[in-house]
């Protein structure tokens, strides 16, 4: 029963990670995504500009070459040519400067104040591990306390029924520590730093 549960953990945190993962969304829904570093760049398609990165856009899926140039003041273009069999494009671009200095910071440390703190692991490990642990006992021991509830209800044995009453207490319990160290989770990951 417990590895069925990790199995299925592990499985929806993989669907969940899949499904949010945006990195080939614009192929699935076939547009075309063009992004560069920095942002903000100018975007164009065979010498026409479109408009500026990040940027989903179609073309015309004739056969034909599409050139793609990312330009920005004070880096260096990229140009990139598609081959005639490719239909979409998913790139991001890294400019590269033109004046020797490192490329513009895309989050500035005065704009965000998370950014200047280092963050500590070990209180958000701790109460992550704590609340995968409860939340996997709350679900066994609630599933434990049906398993009971329904031998109670073929047999009649009042043993049964004890039973059953222990196992909610401890569910009930690890779902309190499960709501404790999510709490936890969510201050040490968002608020702390």
């Amino acid at each position: 029963m417990f590895y069925k549960v990790i199995y299925i953990i592990i499985i929806f945190s993989f669907l969940t990670l899949k499904a949010f993962s945006q990195q080939e969304d614009s192929l699935v829904i076939n547009y075309n995504y063009v992004n560069s570093i920095p942002q903000n760049a100018e975007l164009y398609l065979n010498d026409e500009l479109i408009g500026y990165t990040p940027m989903h856009f179609k073309w015309d899926l004739s056969g034909s070459k599409k050139v793609i140039k990312v330009k920005l003041g004070g880096y260096a273009d990229m140009v990139y040519t598609s081959p005639e069999d490719e239909q979409y494009i998913n790139k991001t671009f890294k400019l590269i400067s033109l004046t020797g200095n490192k490329s513009r910071e895309i989050v500035s440390k005065d704009k965000s104040y998370s950014f200047q703190k280092r963050i500590n692991i070990i209180p958000i490990a701790i109460s992550s591990v704590i609340t995968v642990g409860s939340a996997i006992m709350a679900y066994y021991f609630k599933s434990k306390a049906i398993e009971k509830s329904d031998e109670y209800e073929v047999t009649g044995d009042p043993a049964l029924l004890d039973k059953k009453k222990q196992y909610d207490v401890i569910g009930g319990i690890s779902l309190a520590v499960f709501q404790i160290g999510l709490s936890a989770l969510i201050y040490y990951h968002f608020i702390d730093n």
